[in-house]
């Protein structure tokens, strides 16, 4: 398998002030990539979205009314958590916030596309991850399904097939569940969510039996209960489950001690650790692989969205 990293510049939310409204870092992308360059250089491995998702792939997943209240800010702030932004002009809400986060979707098509390709990859986007986001309205700093929305265009375009496993490695520190909305009835789609389970949005709905690996951590779950049960679970998913014809990795970092959204206690070591436990299931099992980036709001973001960006082409570069 070969490693690719996605990227665009404007990835960022480059809307001068948010970050005093919101504890996420607009420009932990840009920030993110600016290490990766200073490592890697440039190469063949790095990618970029032409443009930004279309709205006919997005409509494969969201409702034509939910798009279009996008076009209010009220909507879009409630859905940032962040209500100054209902009185932003509908111009610069679209500049600085809608079409960074469209770029960011079409990377998880791109990582997709290439995931799925001629000898597979695990392919990185260095944006993505919305989580949170539902068919018919945004929550939790999310306004478009990325993840679901890849599925479904792969699907259109011949690349999957709807019975073809998936499998979702969910590790960011809150559960996924505007994923869950747009997905979890699908039969070929299996998901493994790591979440602590006492901040938003709480506990999985379901029977704990029938979703054994819906995975609720207690606040502040430190290094060795979070990895320990990394190492458990991460393997019994993937056994439990047909071989996937692709993986999607959710690798939040907002896990790491300090962030004050995740509310875990996972060092920056712990969760570079976490990365390569997955990586190396990945790898060892040749699995095709989409790794999104999520959660993160501390200065330590960047860098572990960097470090795990560097450990994916180092350890497939050889």
């Amino acid at each position: 398998m070969k490693p690719i990293l996605v990227h665009r510049p404007d990835y960022d939310l480059a809307l001068y002030g948010l970050e005093r409204l919101h504890p996420f870092d607009g420009h932990k992308f840009s920030r993110a990539w600016a290490l990766v360059e200073r490592r890697l250089g440039g190469g063949a491995f790095a990618l970029r979205p032409d443009g930004p998702v279309t709205v006919e792939d997005l409509l494969r997943v969201h409702t034509a009314d939910y798009l279009q209240s996008l076009r209010s800010p009220a909507i879009v702030a409630r859905a940032l958590e962040v209500r100054a932004l209902r009185f932003l002009p509908r111009g610069l809400m679209e500049r600085h916030i809608l079409q960074p986060m469209r770029l960011a979707v079409a990377g998880t098509i791109l990582a997709m596309q290439e995931a799925l390709g001629a000898g597979g990859a695990i392919a990185m986007n260095l944006g993505g991850g919305f989580h949170h986001a539902f068919r018919d309205h945004g929550e939790g700093f999310c306004l478009y399904a990325d993840a679901a929305v890849a599925i479904a265009a792969a699907r259109a375009h011949g690349l999957l097939t709807a019975t073809d496993p998936i499998a979702v490695i969910d590790l960011d520190a809150h559960r996924g569940n505007g994923f869950w909305d747009a997905c979890g009835a699908d039969p070929a789609i299996h998901v493994l969510d790591l979440y602590n389970f006492q901040t938003y949005p709480g506990l999985f709905p379901g029977d704990p039996d029938a979703f054994p690996f819906q995975i609720p951590l207690k606040a502040n779950s430190a290094d060795a209960p979070y990895l320990e049960t990394v190492r458990e679970e991460l393997p019994k998913f993937l056994q439990s489950i047909p071989r996937p014809r692709v993986v999607i990795y959710n690798a939040g970092t907002d896990i790491v001690r300090g962030d004050p959204v995740g509310r875990l206690a996972v060092s920056p070591d712990g969760v570079r650790e976490r990365d390569r436990l997955v990586l190396t299931a990945l790898i060892e099992r040749d699995l095709p692989a989409v790794i999104v980036t999520s959660g993160g709001y501390t200065t330590a973001s960047h860098e572990l969205i960097a470090d795990l960006a560097i450990a994916v082409v180092e350890r497939l570069r050889g």
